[in-house]
């Protein structure tokens, strides 16, 4: 890689980030929002996940690993298709004999539409990771605010060239289910727990009131009203010259208690909060900040992601020349 590439992956980069990225081997783009990677890009990853193991230890957590879908019972009680019809995707098959299968086959063969020789399973891409959390607690009282840190690949039809949108992305969140008082106390400490650990990544942030993408024209009344009720914040970095939000902060007051019948102690329906941390994002934004050799990266960084961790990389380059 040539100086000039150096120069701009570690500052100002003229294209978006991920593109960058991908013209020099470091991403894999298989579609737009789509990507692979290699190695490099990996070993951050791991580190970030370390590192947000450690930033959540002191709560002694539930710890849950979900894989990419839900069940679609899960995803029809949410509510999620209520506001969000745009962002979700669900997980057809084929399921006919074998006229069927002729029949799909030549229309794939063709490249026909053959969406109606599949039918719909009972499973659903996850939006969130925290939407396979709450279901664990249905019909429970829970006492003294339940934590979970839980992580899972997330898929979102959003595809986009903006830095880090991805389709299908990792997300790291830790929730708390309890009291009114336990979830908006999470809430509010988070708001600073989770800007301190991006700067301590070494990187510019901000705190943002925010709202989610809810659809149409009632949904533009809804944002509003979550932004001016201060439900969610974004911790928002620049990456190649963007304002990215590589975590958020959400305050769902009893919705998710309700509806998946969550109890706290005083017999009313729980609340709860996440905050969730966007691993590519926050890896996109580690190398447009401090350039693409870890070896390199600030020493504070570097102790944070990877001291005494076995796989630590002592000369990683994130340059494949």
């Amino acid at each position: 890689m040539t100086n000039e590439i150096l120069k701009g992956l570690g500052g100002t980069i003229p294209a978006t980030l991920p593109n960058a990225l991908r013209d020099h081997g470091l991403l894999v783009n298989t579609a737009m929002g789509l990507y692979g990677w290699g190695a490099e890009l990996e070993a951050v990853y791991d580190g970030l996940t370390s590192a947000l193991s450690a930033e959540i230890w002191d709560r002694e957590p539930v710890v849950l690993r979900f894989p990419p879908i839900l069940p679609r019972s899960v995803f029809e009680k949410s509510e999620y298709v209520a506001s969000f019809p745009q962002l979700f995707g669900a997980v057809h098959a084929f399921q006919g004999d074998e006229y069927a299968h002729e029949s799909l086959e030549q229309a794939v063969t063709k490249g026909e539409d053959w969406s109606d020789r599949t039918r719909l399973t009972d499973f659903v891409l996850a939006p969130a990771v925290c939407y396979s959390v709450y279901p664990l607690y249905s019909g429970n009282v829970v006492d003294g605010g339940k934590v979970v840190d839980a992580s899972g690949f997330c898929f979102r039809h959003e595809p986009s060239t903006e830095p880090g949108r991805m389709v299908s992305f990792r997300l790291r969140e830790f929730v708390t289910i309890g009291s009114p008082a336990d979830a908006s106390t999470w809430f509010g400490a988070w708001h600073r727990r989770s800007a301190a650990f991006v700067r301590r990544l070494g990187l510019d942030v901000r705190v943002e009131a925010a709202s989610d993408p809810f659809f149409g024209t009632t949904g533009q009344i809804m944002a509003e009203n979550q932004r001016e009720e201060g439900m969610k914040a974004e911790v928002v970095v620049p990456i190649g010259g963007h304002p990215v939000a590589v975590a958020s902060i959400n305050y769902h007051r009893d919705h998710f208690g309700r509806i998946f019948d969550i109890r706290s102690t005083d017999g009313e329906p729980a609340h709860s909060a996440c905050v969730g941390f966007g691993l590519e994002r926050l890896a996109f934004a580690l190398v447009a900040a401090h350039g693409p050799s870890t070896a390199r990266w600030p020493h504070a960084v570097r102790e944070l992601l990877w001291s005494g961790r076995p796989g630590a990389p002592e000369s990683a380059d994130l340059d494949p020349s």
